[in-house]
């Protein structure tokens, strides 16, 4: 006897039993999107950030044209939109760390921290143990600002893909035809310690301005179950060298932490801040303006000490500046600027706390038997000057108690 199947349904002519029809598959839950993550982030009062990363801070070593990475860990909070606090360790040597508004930046720590970094212009003796007002914002090899609830939240909505899991490497970024098109591939960065399997990731891939084709991703996870809060970054795009290695990765975890617990960090944050005194070193290469006088030739019978003069002038507007400078003397019997190589004597110059927008006049004196020995030679003498200039100190109003009176 012959059955009819129609449609999925079973028409049984003197058929036992009938044919259930086949069941359409069951729809999976709907892909989360990159705005709606982004949404729960930017709602979070507080980040609370831990982990790892490394990251080339110093400069080429000789024979070895890339830098060696450094490797940080770091327990940060974050909130707003630009304010992070904490501790970062480099090497073992651990510094408070203080950023406001992604702008105003004071760090506090040892001889030991100071010296894992590359040199800085501040004698050490001017920042070992005291509040420093640092002005270089990429000096962790890692955007600090870019890790409070408002920038990340900025950086998941321009997602356009949406969540995914596992940890297979990201597809190459669609770039407009009139742009460098890439040239190397996304990487794939397995999630930091404590992110569960399967948890959903958000891949920020982008083109970076460091060379033509560049590619830099990172990996923002989040827990698997709803309401999917953000628990993990891995990756480079949060770096800030210009050319990270291949080992140069971001493993960090984070907590979103409570409206109390937010209340509490900016208490915590204020109370740093007022710790900060009023005026602080500021760790800035800067350097007075020089303004040389010419060195008077010496004529036959009138060659004695030779006076060097300099005109200092302090630029800034708010940073007052000391200086040290060494004068090399050089003379010749010709006038002409290149033939005037004979080293005939040193000077000192001290140029101690330096205004803003002041200037001074300092004038040293080399008294040498050179230049006696040479006028007795030549008879007139044409002098050079050359300078070398040290920073001893650069100090500036913090502005601290000011920054904790506008938090929140």
């Amino acid at each position: 006897m012959l059955c009819l199947v129609l449609t999925g349904v079973a028409l049984a002519a003197g058929c036992s039993s009938a044919q259930q029809p086949r069941s359409s598959p069951t729809a999976g839950p709907p892909a989360l999107k990159a705005s709606d993550l982004a949404a729960s982030v930017r709602a979070a009062p507080l980040l609370h950030w831990t982990g790892s990363w490394e990251a080339p801070i110093k400069g080429p070593t000789p024979g070895d044209p890339f830098p060696a990475d450094t490797r940080f860990t770091a327990d940060l909070r974050a909130l707003g939109n630009g304010d992070v606090f904490g501790t970062v360790t480099i090497d073992g040597a651990t510094a408070d760390v203080l950023v406001l508004d992604g702008k105003t930046q004071f760090v506090k720590a040892g001889a030991g921290y100071w010296r894992a970094l590359p040199p800085v212009p501040a004698p050490e003796r001017e920042v070992a143990g005291r509040w420093v007002a640092e002005q270089d914002h990429l000096l962790y090899g890692l955007d600090l600002p870019r890790l409070t609830p408002q920038r990340v939240a900025e950086d998941l909505a321009g997602i356009a893909t949406p969540a995914t899991t596992g940890t297979a490497a990201p597809p190459m970024p669609v770039v407009p035809a009139d742009q460098d098109q890439p040239t190397r591939p996304p990487l794939a960065y397995p999630p930091p310690d404590g992110v569960p399997a399967g948890a959903p990731r958000l891949d920020l891939v982008r083109t970076h301005p460091s060379a033509a084709g560049a590619v830099r991703n990172g990996a923002y996870w989040f827990s698997p179950d709803a309401p999917h809060r953000l628990i993990g970054y891995s990756g480079i795009d949060l770096l800030t060298a210009s050319e990270p290695s291949r080992n140069a990765t971001a493993r960090l975890t984070v907590r979103a932490g409570t409206a109390e617990e937010a209340k509490a960090a900016y208490a915590d944050l204020a109370a740093r801040l007022r710790s900060v005194p009023r005026t602080v070193t500021v760790n800035a290469n800067v350097r007075l303006e020089e303004k040389w006088s010419k060195v008077t030739p010496c004529a036959p019978g009138a060659c004695g000490p030779v006076a060097v003069g300099v005109r200092l002038r302090n630029q800034h507007d708010d940073l007052t500046i000391s200086e040290k400078i060494t004068v090399t003397l050089y003379g010749s019997g010709s006038f002409v600027p290149e033939q005037i190589n004979e080293k005939v004597g040193t000077c000192q110059i001290t140029a101690e706390r330096i205004a803003p927008g002041t200037s001074t006049r300092k004038l040293c004196t080399v008294d040498d038997p050179r230049i006696v020995r040479m006028q007795a030679k030549e008879k007139y003498v044409w002098f050079r000057a050359e300078t070398s200039t040290t920073l001893t100190a650069v100090t500036g109003p913090s502005g601290a108690e000011k920054l904790a009176r506008e938090l929140p």
